[in-house]
């Protein structure tokens, strides 16, 4: 009786009404009454609340991070979500909708889809790819080969995360580079493959940290948990290692860095990587700790490495000579009019050198490691129908200094948010046409204009910032600013000291205006950063090492080719930007789906929200825009069968049976609650709503009668459980009394349904009765009026002299005690009663007698046969009978000189019978006394 109030309760949760001047947490902030961020703040954190983490804009999913484990990714919940819709209100926002909604149009119309999840570092941005690829591999069919393929693309996660992940003082786990993951489908829906690219991994955090903050776990993984370590020249402490101590934090709370790396190896094996390929891996992340323990000492005009064992120590790791090795550390070659130009590099640049080898050995690593996973998991074009790709990219960074990597990532999730826009707009035009409803025009925010200001030729920031990094002569991170300021200071969205004349700002600072807020970049570093140096001798000694794995990760190496490259490098602002256009093609390319990600606190602890971090977090996400966007034209849509499914219940005319067409049911239910014909229209296939009061008012109506409903069940519910269990027992008395006129006792020994309904319990006795007195009749109807008398007075007398009677109105410990006429005598028995003493001195004195020679309760049979309680009081001249309260009436006293005889049994009883004189015109008088 309770599933439908507990439905009724769910659904009106799940639209959450706004009956008030309070905003709700509505499922989909598009149907918020007022559009602000405050209200998105508020709607989001009352969910949070609730551990409802997920709300929709619309298809798109608000993530807010739990830091704590939910129970809403198990099997059970899988199953729930397989198949459904995101406007089915009995589910509630998750991923797991997103994705079997990408997951079922990919299957069934062939399309390639995308899942973008942005958010800022700890917003679970990495969690949620995971949660998407465990739904796919759970939902899509296996067996054999299909599973084996699902295996290793989770598999790919542990060895990402170790080598692209690393705590940082927002997230313990956090994404330090872009990635983007195309998980390959068969025609039968079956994933036969994926294909991984990555975007501008932070190698700067290879050779140091900020405080209390560590370089990529598989550093500390490797030192915890490789059994190897004397072959790799390297100890089990990280803080003997100059690049993993910088920010004085080498172990993470709650995490097992030996378990981990235990992990990375059998990913690493599953994914097709051999003992000698691991080992070479592991050789070239020791070499990268070990660069960082050389030291130089000034020698001539340049410099060269002090630390001898150091030195052999790498050149034994990468299979090299040590001479070779110092000589790439401590030298630089240019070309010079089609000559190679040899000069030493005093301290300073030597050191330079060494971080820049330890950078790019890493990075290359990295890149080598993503291409051999590809190499094992993408199949062939032809295999392939559609894929789904998951974009995880870093979010919007504005830290107290942002630099060259901060700009790179700004400038991506530029590009992402014009994307986002465009797509959103195209996919609501797309469906305003599909559905034959009449555009209209939205007006938003473009934020093509920061695009073009970062990226356009030839006076674009990037573009200005390149020529500066090619040119000859000496390069200057403040002569690429005073390049800036000539070429944008007419520019809205960039200001500096000089444009603005603002002195309050320094001198070595630019100001962009991006969407998401403004932000200050220091310039210290972009040139440095931008032309990503790394010296042809080092790449040389790296070629020339016997690893056959260093020649693959520094082809440049190759001496035989220098004179031959007309090409200068390509900067790695270039690099990003082109690697930015491919992945904006890419992304358009598919249909989108969007995961914005929301950490709730800087402390990383469950159950705390705080609203001004997560204020700055929808400015930045742009979330009242998609809003607005959204909400511009039509705020909730549906297909018709769909709306007529939820709704049928409200109007007469169309519950419970509709006969009628779709569409005109769905017109027959607007036009019972009064909605005006122009808040909502008829598409081809779907019906929509303008403004969420429309909504809301008919999800109350649907609320009201589904109450109205509810009572209904549970009344025939109640009354079917009665009948059942009223049929359960007259059925069995039916059985048990089939035969009661012909059994010879008439059913005096049958035995009653025990199992009696509570309400029929009344019932019960009552045909009790009723059978005693069938039985009765059928036993006293055959006998004669004198014998049924007669028969009357033996009931009677038995009554009055059955050893097993017992008077329940005398107290039990009275009558529990049979008679005893050997015990003392003490004429006196009633004297417990109240008020015994001197009631009875009273009785006495008005009959002038002075002395009670007896007294005890007593019952006087009546006329009737019944029992009336009297109290015994025998004098030396009367016997009264007195009531309980002591009334003593004159029919109440007998002369003791007018009784006759004194009549007792024979059995031990306490029945005494008087027989009076014929003057007191009265019948016998039998009492029972408490002897």
């Amino acid at each position: 009786t309770a599933l439908p109030i507990c439905l009724s309760q769910r659904l009106s949760r799940a639209f959450s009404l706004r009956r008030g001047p309070d905003v709700l947490p509505v499922r989909d902030l598009i149907l918020l009454d007022a559009i602000s961020e405050d209200n998105v703040v508020t709607v989001l954190k009352k969910r949070f609340q609730d551990d409802q983490i997920y709300t929709y804009i619309g298809s798109v999913v608000v993530s807010v991070n739990p830091y704590k484990n939910l129970s809403v990714y198990d099997d059970n919940q899988i199953v729930r979500y397989r198949g459904g819709n995101y406007w089915d209100p009995s589910l509630e926002p998750h991923v797991f909708s997103l994705t079997d909604a990408a997951y079922s149009d990919l299957r069934f119309r062939g399309r390639n889809q995308c899942v973008i999840i942005s958010g800022e570092s700890g917003s679970g941005k990495t969690e949620a790819s995971k949660i998407i690829m465990r739904y796919v591999a759970a939902v899509s069919p296996g067996g054999g080969k299909v599973d084996e393929v699902k295996t290793k693309l989770l598999k790919t996660n542990p060895v990402l995360e170790a080598f692209g992940n690393a705590k940082t003082v927002r997230n313990d786990n956090s994404s330090r580079f872009g990635k983007y993951m195309d998980i390959q489908f068969d025609y039968h829906g079956n994933p036969v493959g994926g294909k991984v690219t990555t975007y501008l991994l932070e190698k700067a955090r290879v050779i140091c940290q900020n405080a209390d903050e560590r370089c990529f776990h598989i550093f500390y993984q490797l030192l915890a948990g490789c059994a190897s370590l004397g072959s790799l020249c390297l100890q089990n402490d990280p803080m003997q290692y100059a690049y993993l101590k910088g920010g004085n934090c080498v172990r993470v709370k709650g995490t097992n860095d030996a378990t981990h790396f235990k992990e990375v190896q059998n990913s690493l094996k599953y994914l097709g990587f051999g003992d000698s390929e691991q080992d070479a891996v592991f050789r070239v992340l020791a070499t990268v700790l070990l660069l960082g323990q050389l030291q130089f000492q000034a020698e001539g005009e340049g410099s060269s490495v002090s630390t001898i064992k150091g030195l052999a120590d790498v050149a034994k790791l990468l299979d090299g000579e040590p001479k070779a090795i110092q000589n790439g550390l401590t030298r630089q070659t240019v070309v010079v009019e089609g000559k190679l130009v040899s000069s030493p590099l005093q301290l300073e640049k030597a050191s330079y050198a060494r971080h820049s080898l330890a950078k790019t050995l890493y990075e290359r690593l990295f890149i080598w490691l993503c291409g051999r996973i590809n190499e094992n998991l993408c199949v062939p074009g032809d295999d392939v129908k559609a894929v789904i790709g998951v974009l995880d990219i870093y979010g919007f960074e504005i830290f107290s200094v942002n630099g060259f990597e901060q700009f790179c990532i700004n400038y991506c999730n530029e590009k992402l948010q014009q994307l986002f826009i465009e797509l959103t707009l195209r996919t609501e035009q797309q469906e305003y046409q599909d559905e034959g409803i009449t555009w209209v025009e939205i007006k938003y925010f473009n934020n093509r204009i920061i695009c073009d200001l970062i990226d356009k030729k030839p006076s674009g920031i990037m573009a200005l910032l390149d020529e500066e990094c090619i040119r000859p002569g000496e390069k200057s991170d403040l002569t690429w600013l005073s390049k800036l300021d000539r070429a944008t200071q007419s520019h809205d969205h960039y200001k500096s000291r000089e444009v603005a004349k603002d002195r309050s700002l320094p001198q070595n600072v630019f100001v962009l205006k991006h969407y998401a807020g403004d932000v200050r970049y220091t310039v210290e570093g972009f040139v440095d950063k931008n032309t990503d140096t790394l010296f042809k001798d080092l790449s040389q000694a790296m070629y020339e090492c016997n690893n056959p794995l260093l020649k693959a990760l520094f082809p440049e190496g190759n001496k035989d080719t220098w004179l031959g490259a007309s090409k200068r490098p390509v900067t790695a602002g270039a690099a990003f930007k082109k690697s930015m256009g491919s992945m904006i093609e890419e992304l358009n390319a598919k249909m989108p789906s969007y995961i914005r990600c929301v950490k709730p606190n800087e402390k990383k602890r469950a159950n705390v929200f705080d609203s001004k971090l997560v204020l700055n977090q929808v400015k930045y996400l742009g979330l009242v825009e998609n809003v607005r966007v959204r909400r511009a034209g039509f705020c909730y849509r549906v297909p018709q069968d769909k709306f007529l499914e939820r709704f049928k219940l409200i109007c007469p005319h169309t519950y419970p049976v509709w006969s009628g067409s779709v569409k005109e049911g769905v017109n027959e239910i607007l036009l019972y609650i009064g909605i005006l014909s122009d808040e909502y229209q008829f598409g081809r296939t779907k019906v929509f709503i303008k403004s969420p009061q429309t909504v809301f008012r008919l999800e109350s109506a649907r609320d009201d009668k589904i109450a109205s409903i509810v009572m209904k069940l549970q009344r025939a519910w109640r009354a079917f459980c009665i009948r059942r269990q009223r049929g359960s027992y007259v059925d069995e008395l039916l059985r048990v009394f089939a035969n009661v006129k012909s059994d010879p006792q008439f059913g005096r020994q049958f035995k009653w349904p025990r199992d009696v309904p509570r309400q029929l319990t009344v019932a019960d006795k009552n045909l009790k009765k009723v059978h005693a007195n069938w039985w009765a009749h059928k036993k006293l109807s055959p006998l004669s009026a004198e014998r049924r008398d007669a028969l009357r007075l033996k009931v009677y007398a038995w009554r009055c002299y059955s050893s097993d009677f017992r008077d329940p109105d005398v107290q039990a410990d009275v009558v529990k005690k049979p008679l005893d006429l050997a015990q003392q005598f003490r004429g006196v028995y009633a004297s417990h009663l109240a008020g015994y003493e001197q009631k009875s001195r009273t009785v006495c004195a008005q009959y002038a007698d002075s002395h009670i020679r007896f007294a005890s309760e007593a019952r006087k049979v009546n006329r009737a046969g019944k029992l009336d309680r009297r109290v015994l009081i025998l004098t030396e001249n009367h016997l009264f009978k007195a009531d309980t309260k002591f009334k003593v009436t004159p029919k109440r006293v007998i002369r003791l000189h007018s009784i006759r005889s004194i009549l007792l049994n024979k059995t031990p009883d306490t029945f005494v019978v008087l027989k009076l004189d014929e003057v007191r015109r009265r019948r016998n008088l039998t009492t029972t006394s408490s002897l």
